[in-house]
């Protein structure tokens, strides 16, 4: 009988050789494995929903860009009909999978400020690197859940496991809701970036430079925003701020051309607003009694970690921001 890992070989054209599958990780979005067929690595991704094929031939052709750039993507594959994303079989496990080059390298883990110079190289890459964007930054990244919805969202969310946690930072996101309201547009110009930079979704290579995968959210964005969002992603864990760390990434980015440059609170816009509108999507699938068992834990451990690490205190980015201005004096 033909396992998973050989038919998406025969479907996307893989070559000949042996065939080796191994599940490598769950994210918010999918299942991930390493599809090994003969000596070539290969990332076969198994989304929980349903992808669009333009979204994704979009995506793909964002790769392609920065691949022909230099860069190091994770380069889409094409079945023989000219698909990425393609109907998995039913005795195969149904769902779709899509396929990318395998991109070598390890986990960041939790050296994130001892990585602060590689990263501010590979931030600026990809910004050097970005085509021009064609469209307006989506609403996701530039609105939130509003005061009010917050409020609906803690009365909702009495005896769940985060009810407490959810209502002692209430008053932060009571007024990151307030500072987007009060926000004006993105600097730009608007490039096509990663826009969800944070460390999970990047590898450490064997020669110490960084690399990006999961490239899911790739659009548009503003490089002054995109590269506030990655410093608090990667320097701020709720109130706790390294404050060296953001001044060594600053200035390896501005070394390396990066044309981003954190100027006001304003630019923190983008990290606020996806960080939380992800964070009230995880609440309200938490709180649906129709979530799948196998979803509920990972749901429960985003809310967790967006309350306690992922959504920084209104005093952590003055601190960011101070700490970037000292940096590009």
């Amino acid at each position: 009988m033909t396992s998973l890992g050989e038919w998406v070989q025969d479907t996307f054209g893989l070559g000949e050789g042996p065939v080796t599958l191994t599940p490598v990780s769950r994210g918010a979005q999918g299942r991930i494995s390493l599809l090994e067929v003969g000596a070539v690595s290969y990332a076969l991704k198994q989304p929980f929903g349903t992808l669009d094929e333009e979204d994704i031939r979009r995506e793909a052709g964002y790769l392609d860009h920065f691949a022909a750039a230099g860069v190091v993507v994770p380069v889409h594959i094409r079945d023989a009909t000219d698909h990425y994303v393609v109907e998995v079989p039913r005795g195969l496990g149904g769902g779709q999978a899509r396929v990318t080059r395998w991109v070598q390298g390890r986990p960041v883990g939790n050296a994130t400020s001892a990585l602060s110079a590689p990263l501010g190289a590979l931030l600026a890459s990809l910004h050097v690197a970005a085509p021009p964007a064609e469209s307006p930054m989506g609403p996701w990244y530039r609105t939130m859940p509003s005061a009010r919805e917050w409020n609906d969202l803690l009365d909702l969310s009495v005896g769940a496991p985060w009810e407490n946690a959810l209502s002692k930072r209430l008053p932060d996101l009571v007024a990151h809701a307030q500072r987007i309201e009060a926000a004006g547009p993105p600097r730009g110009p608007l490039v096509i970036g990663h826009r969800d930079l944070h460390p999970d979704n990047v590898l450490v290579a064997a020669d110490g430079t960084l690399r990006a995968i999961d490239w899911e959210d790739a659009g548009p964005t503003d490089t002054h925003r995109d590269i506030a969002k990655v410093l608090v992603q990667w320097h701020v864990e709720g109130a706790n701020v390294d404050t060296r760390g953001i001044a060594v990434t600053v200035e390896a980015y501005e070394a390396a051309g990066g044309p981003g440059r954190v100027q006001t609170l304003d630019d923190f816009t983008m990290v606020l607003c996806a960080d939380t509108n992800f964070l009230a999507a995880q609440i309200r699938s938490a709180l649906d009694p129709a979530l799948p068992a196998e979803h509920r834990a990972p749901t429960l451990a985003e809310i967790e970690q967006g309350l306690a690490v992922y959504v920084p205190t209104p005093a952590a980015l003055d601190t960011v921001l101070a700490a970037t201005l000292r940096a590009t004096a």
